[in-house]
This record gives structure tokens, C-alpha cells and sequence, in this order.
């Protein structure tokens, strides 16, 4: 296997705080690794590369992450990616479970900023970054790449979001909770969506909703992987792969794309298949939907 590494934010294995250091591991045969020598091995590695970083969604203890983003990563291996890969670990989930999302949101923005100075730090210079995430995810790497742009970090290419628990309309919102400057900084957005997915059908707004109450900057939407994006401004739209929404028939729920739920490897490697080819600028097809992307 090509090289990866494990960056971790959390500080327990199931909720609490986000660790603003993060700690570095390398993926190795024998299983993960760390020692003085892997942030320098991982900086040099990132030289003149493009580093494709994989963040998981809400609800994921850490020993799950490490397992559905190690899986994921496998996959891309055998659709033939072969740039180096950073898997993100983030306090998103906690005892509760579901009742701690109106909560996650500042605590995936907080992972935001650690991610972005991390990145700042360790990846050399005349590196490019890829940026993959799964649902809640989708708010920690779109925020990450926000800064990013803001601060004239190291450039985003390709940004892919799998059922992304954000409002689909938040890829071209300048204002609070919004991603215009990081979507018009890459190259291009995909975004997997599925009207079929239950969790952002029904959870989502009522999440959303309860997040307003308790913080009010935020604001109420529709999900942007289950609508797809709903955007007016050209700018914008010139940035978003044209990704068709999964096919009803294939009823690709939220947990699939990164084989969440047990025994749907079909969609987990159609998803693999489409990112690699996305984020290494390919003309590549989302065999969940119908049609293709082309690379710009």
C-alpha cells in the first residue's frame, strides 16, 4: 500500500474535546506506527505532491473512523490512487449519540482550525491538497479550506463531499456558514447526493433547526447531499463538477459511501472509483447516478 497516515484531533475514543495539536501515525503493514521520525517522513513525502486528505462524518467513536477511513483508503488504492492520503479523526460523535449533532458543528469547526494550521505546518510548500469527506465531514474540510484561502495556504484542487450534512446552498454563501471563497479558490467541488438518504431527509432539518435555537448564527436548510447543490451565481456554478444525483433505484442511503452499513461494498466502491479519478482531474463517471463529470 502506497503511503498513508492517520492525523488525530480527538482526545478520547468516544467524544470529548478536540485536540488543537492533533497527533501524526503512520499506516504501516504491521499496523499503526508513531515515532520522532513520521512528521518529517510525512513532509517529505508531501513535497511536490498532492495530498489527499479523508475526513469521516458524525457519530464515528474513533476506532470506527480509523476503520471506515482505513477501508475507504484500501479502496482508492485499488482504483489506482497513489498519492499520499492523511485520514482525519475527529471528536464528532459522544454518549448521547445522535442527540449531540446540534453540538458537533462547533466542534467540527474547531477541527477546521486545527486542520488548517496542521496542513500549514507539516505539508511542504509546492504541495497541492485534494479534500475528501463524508457528511459532517463536509463542514470540517469545506471550513479547513476556507481558512486556507483566506490565509493564502496551500492550494485546494479538488474538493469531493459524499452526503454532505450542509445546506445546499452554503457552496456559494459568502456570509456566516457559508463556502463561497473556499469553492471559488479550487479547481472544482463534486458533491454525491441521494434523495434516498433517510438521515438528511428526515434528522437533518430537525438538527438544523435546534442548531439556530442554540447558536444563533446558524441557520436552517435543505441538505446539500441529498438536493444536490442549489446555486444562482455563475462563479460558482463554473466551480461544481456537474455530479448527477444518485439513481433512485441504486437507494443509496447516508452510511454507504464509505461502507457504513454492513454489507454495501457496491456503493463504497463506486464512491472510491469516482474520487480517485476526480481528484487526480480525470473525466470520471458517478456510476451511482447517471452521466459524467468532465475535468476542466
Amino acid at each position: 500500500m502506497s503511503a498513508a497516515w492517520v492525523l488525530d484531533f480527538r482526545v478520547q475514543p468516544v467524544g470529548g474535546p478536540v485536540s488543537y495539536t492533533g497527533h501524526l501515525s503512520r499506516v504501516a503493514e504491521d499496523g499503526v506506527r508513531h515515532d520522532a521520525a513520521v512528521e518529517a517522513e510525512f513532509t517529505a513525502r508531501s513535497r511536490d505532491a498532492r495530498v489527499v486528505v479523508l475526513a469521516h462524518g458524525f457519530n464515528v467513536p474513533r476506532a470506527d473512523g480509523l476503520a471506515s477511513l482505513g477501508r475507504f483508503a484500501a479502496c482508492l488504492r485499488d482504483h489506482g490512487l497513489e498519492d499520499p492520503l492523511l485520514l482525519v479523526l475527529w471528536p464528532g460523535d459522544g454518549p448521547a449519540k445522535a442527540l449531540t449533532y446540534p453540538f458537533e458543528g462547533r466542534d467540527a469547526d474547531d477541527t477546521a482550525g486545527a486542520l488548517a494550521r496542521w496542513l500549514h505546518c507539516h505539508v511542504a510548500w509546492g504541495a497541492r491538497l485534494a479534500l475528501v469527506a463524508h457528511s459532517l465531514g463536509s463542514r470540517v474540510v469545506m471550513e479547513a479550506a476556507r481558512l486556507l484561502a483566506e490565509q493564502g495556504g496551500h492550494p485546494v484542487e479538488r474538493v469531493c463531499l459524499m452526503a454532505p450534512a450542509l445546506d445546499n446552498d452554503s457552496l456559494g454563501r459568502a456570509e456566516a456558514g457559508g463556502y463561497r471563497e473556499a469553492t471559488l479558490a479550487a479547481d472544482q467541488v463534486a458533491v454525491l447526493a441521494s434523495e434516498q438518504d433517510a438521515v438528511l431527509r428526515w434528522a437533518y432539518p430537525l438538527g438544523d433547526l435546534l442548531q439556530t435555537v442554540l447558536f444563533p448564527r446558524e441557520r436552517a436548510g435543505r441538505a446539500l447531499g441529498r438536493t444536490g447543490p442549489r446555486e444562482r451565481d455563475e462563479a460558482v456554478r463554473a466551480r461544481l463538477a456537474p455530479v448527477p444525483l444518485a439513481h433512485p433505484a441504486r437507494r443509496i442511503g447516508h452510511g454507504d459511501y464509505l461502507g457504513m452499513r454492513d454489507g454495501d461494498s457496491d456503493t463504497e466502491a463506486r464512491s472510491a472509483s469516482f474520487v480517485s479519478g476526480f481528484v487526480r482531474g480525470e473525466a470520471v463517471r458517478w456510476a451511482g447516478g447517471e452521466g459524467t463529470t468532465a475535468a476542466p
